[in-house]
């Protein structure tokens, strides 16, 4: 068993998505969590919460130096997050592969700055991550 954090980020940008499938924030968590649950992941933890400063620059540390990185907090600071902790088996691949494929259906953005969904990449960073969000 494996454990992945991911975040549904606070809004979806109010853009012309390539499909002219605009959804709410609502909608788009109910279908991520219905696929989720048809892969027989658990959520083994969920919070919604505003993320703080604090914790968002301690998220995102590698990534400091990055040109965009100001504007990344201001944006995962701005509203309320989902935060969900998902275990199952290779859930770190099987939740990324599912997180790309909602954000390249719903969500067209060419800077990918208001990228809806994070999921962790690799044990190491699921680890890192589940003890900043879940102090675990």
């Amino acid at each position: 068993m494996e454990r992945t954090l991911v975040i549904l980020k606070p809004s979806i940008p109010d853009e012309e998505f390539w499909n002219n499938i605009i959804i709410s924030r609502d909608h788009f968590n109910k279908i991520f969590e219905r696929i989720i649950r048809m892969k027989w992941f658990k959520v083994v933890e969920r919070k919604d919460e505003k993320i703080s400063i604090e914790i968002a620059r301690e998220h995102y540390d590698e990534k400091k130096e990055h040109p965009l990185f100001n504007s990344v907090i201001e944006y995962i600071t701005s509203n309320i997050s989902e935060i969900l902790s998902i275990s199952w088996y290779n859930s770190i691949v099987e939740v990324r592969k599912i997180s790309l494929r909602m954000r390249d259906k719903y969500i067209w953005n060419k800077s990918k700055l208001y990228n809806m969904i994070h999921a962790s990449d690799s044990i190491h960073e699921s680890e890192r991550e589940h003890k900043i969000h879940f102090n675990k």
